[in-house]
């Protein structure tokens, strides 16, 4: 606690209310899908993960950085990036048509309940896409707190709806429009209040201070290196996934999505973190280096001994903790824990900074960085299956995380930042 102490009371306070709101909601969607995976079975649960993590990645194509760069911009520039986020919502908009047509390709030729329930998962994630994308125009502003409470009501509305459809004998179909209507609601919310604050104002091309509202084509030059990235990242994440079912069967893919549903929602301490010092940092990076460079030290040795302790404690505990959860026949799902509790040293200290690279203008960087862990991670996964079956991904993810965090501590250390231009201030012609 040392360490956090060193933040200044107002950062402190909105880390530990996002982790606060985390916590929560991180808890409802495990205790979900231990009861999916305790009344489904085995295989519907490998089915539902297989399903969710194919939404997930397709509907990444509406999100394109768009959120993240708002949430840069925004602590920046303020509201002179209304502009920019109006024209932001709008491009998301326009993109959520090729993830809707992507979504009818990839799951036809499915069994009909698993094709309606893909189908649903998939307008649940691109709901949810608009659900963070007013989440990180608040976290641009500061105001982690309401961040935080439509995040946390997203994930504890579908819990509690997809418990009753459960209870009502709705199977996987019922648990997927539990998902889309928990992230639709809190998406259709955060955006009316964004709105009623007066963020999407103004008809023409500009606002009433006369800011110009970025064209398209703008935006898209900032936020495609960084959606680039989050899309191969979110792709890395699930790959495993899609390599298991393909070469092993569903149960296999249960066997990993035990220990994977473990470890993400730890995810919880460098998110926590991060909503209150990425914003803080993209600020002191334009107006007071020196503080910039305090908060990336600071943030970085408290994600690795965060990380550190995670290892511990998941390599010391999977024995005994994986058949108390899931029972016995998720076993195999052991050395996958344990191996995936160790990726999590590097993986924490590369979410703080991936992010510093974003806020130094340097996020084509992590397009590179992220696509070269993608082939890294597809590669070996695919020879170590047949020797270590549902534990070959998490091995292959170890590996990644540790290049990843070489190859960004040498860019930080042997590159400055780059000059930004505001997308609310660059002129019209740029």
């Amino acid at each position: 606690m040392s360490l956090l102490r060193t933040l200044d009371r107002r950062l402190r306070g909105n880390v530990l209310a996002k982790l606060g709101s985390e916590l929560i909601g991180r808890v409802a969607t495990f205790g979900l899908s231990l009861l999916i995976a305790n009344q489904l079975g085995e295989r519907v649960f490998g089915a539902f993960n297989y399903g969710l993590a194919l939404a997930f990645v397709l509907a990444q194509i509406a999100d394109l950085g768009l959120q993240v760069l708002m949430a840069r911009d925004v602590a920046v520039g303020g509201r002179r990036t209304q502009p920019a986020v109006r024209a932001a919502l709008r491009l998301k908009l326009w993109l959520s048509v090729p993830v809707l047509l992507l979504l009818l390709l990839t799951t036809s030729g499915r069994p009909a309940e698993q094709q309606i329930s893909f189908l649903l998962l998939g307008l649940a994630m691109l709901a949810q896409t608009f659900l963070e994308f007013a989440a990180y125009v608040y976290r641009g502003q500061e105001k982690v707190l309401v961040e935080a409470w439509l995040l946390a009501s997203g994930r504890l509305l579908t819990a509690l709806v997809a418990v009753l459809a459960l209870w009502a004998g709705a199977g996987l179909p019922g648990v997927a429009l539990a998902y889309l209507l928990g992230a639709g609601s809190m998406a259709a919310w955060g955006l009316w209040r964004l709105r009623r604050e007066g963020w999407f104002d103004g008809s023409g091309e500009e606002t009433a201070d006369g800011a110009p509202a970025p064209p398209y084509s703008r935006l898209l030059r900032q936020a495609l290196p960084l959606g680039i990235a989050i899309f191969l990242s979110i792709g890395y994440t699930r790959l495993a996934i899609f390599l298991l079912e393909f070469r092993l069967g569903e149960v296999a893919v249960a066997q990993f999505s035990a220990a994977q549903r473990l470890v993400e929602p730890t995810q919880i301490v460098p998110a926590a973190l991060l909503a209150a010092v990425f914003p803080a940092y993209s600020h002191a990076l334009h107006h007071d280096p020196g503080q910039a460079r305090r908060l990336a030290l600071v943030s970085s040795l408290l994600l690795g001994a965060g990380g550190a302790a995670l290892a511990v404690v998941f390599w010391l505990s999977a024995p005994w903790l994986v058949p108390f959860l899931y029972g016995q026949p998720f076993a195999d799902a052991v050395p996958v824990l344990q191996i995936l509790g160790l990726s999590a040293l590097p993986a924490y200290i590369n979410y703080n900074l991936t992010h510093v690279l974003i806020a130094r203008g340097q996020q084509l960087y992590t397009s590179i960085f992220t696509g070269l862990m993608l082939l890294l991670h597809a590669g070996l996964t695919w020879q170590l299956i047949p020797s270590f079956g549902a534990t070959a991904p998490a091995i292959s993810v170890t590996f990644a995380e540790l290049i990843l965090l070489l190859c960004c501590t040498l860019t930080l250390l042997l590159t400055g930042p780059r000059r930004q231009t505001q997308l609310a201030s660059a002129p019209a012609s740029e």
